[in-house]
């Protein structure tokens, strides 16, 4: 019987990179897609990412979730933040992660990447729990899971971190309605400071909007919905 060849091998890697969503972050299902464009099995397209693995052209960060690595598809690893929003659908980059990118934060969270889904985290490698989240370490990052209702999801826009790196991500407005519903009480004098400093990058009746969707009803969101009211002209 003759075994999968190496030319077999990059030709699924290149289909791949032209077919799937994420391109170099991919799942074995999409891999399946890819190989039968090109006339594989199933069982053969397995048989040639177990191959890739071993020869470590491929991580697989976990079960059924492969991630290519320099120099197909990209010229640097693929950034624990873009592995973790294609790890579970859907996600998107939230909390201090966001509010940095948008230049809401100035303090770069450490060692840790916010990411919210309303999906269950089912793989158990690298991860462990901190109250309702899930903290997965990949990478050298800890992600974190922050679980909430589908209905929460919007608000959400794609984000070019860098010259390979696309994701999905909170709007600055989202990230402010999401800031004010917290709990924590330096969560509302964050939501004021910001609120002051930015205000003329803010969409205002756009906060409004998604502070009601949220259904924030909290002192600090009221509060946040009021700053972002238009002056009352006479």
């Amino acid at each position: 019987m003759v075994g999968p060849t190496p030319s077999a091998s990059l030709r699924l890697l290149h289909r791949i990179l032209e077919t799937a969503p994420a391109a170099r972050v991919f799942t074995s299902q999409e891999a399946v897609m890819a190989g039968a464009e090109l006339g594989f099995t199933p069982d053969h397209t397995y048989k040639l990412l177990t191959q890739l693995v071993d020869r470590s052209l491929l991580d697989r960060p976990r079960g059924r979730l492969y991630v290519m690595k320099p120099p197909f598809g990209g010229l640097v690893p693929v950034r624990p933040l873009v592995i973790a929003v294609h790890a579970v659908a859907p996600a998107a980059v939230s909390g201090d992660t966001a509010l940095v990118h948008w230049g809401l934060l100035e303090q770069a969270p450490l060692h840790e990447e916010v990411v919210s889904t309303p999906a269950r985290i089912h793989w158990r490698g690298d991860v462990r729990s901190d109250g309702a989240d899930r903290l997965w370490h990949v990478g050298g990052t800890t992600i974190r899971f922050h679980h909430v209702p589908a209905s929460e999801m919007f608000g959400i826009v794609s984000v070019r971190l860098d010259s390979e790196s696309v994701v999905p991500m909170f709007d600055r407005e989202r990230c402010l309605a999401e800031l004010t519903s917290r709990t924590e009480p330096e969560a509302a004098r964050w939501a004021e400071e910001i609120l002051r400093e930015h205000m003329r990058t803010i969409d205002r009746a756009r906060l409004r909007q998604y502070v009601v969707r949220l259904g924030a009803d909290r002192p600090s969101a009221r509060a946040a919905s009021r700053r972002g009211r238009p002056a009352e002209t006479p």
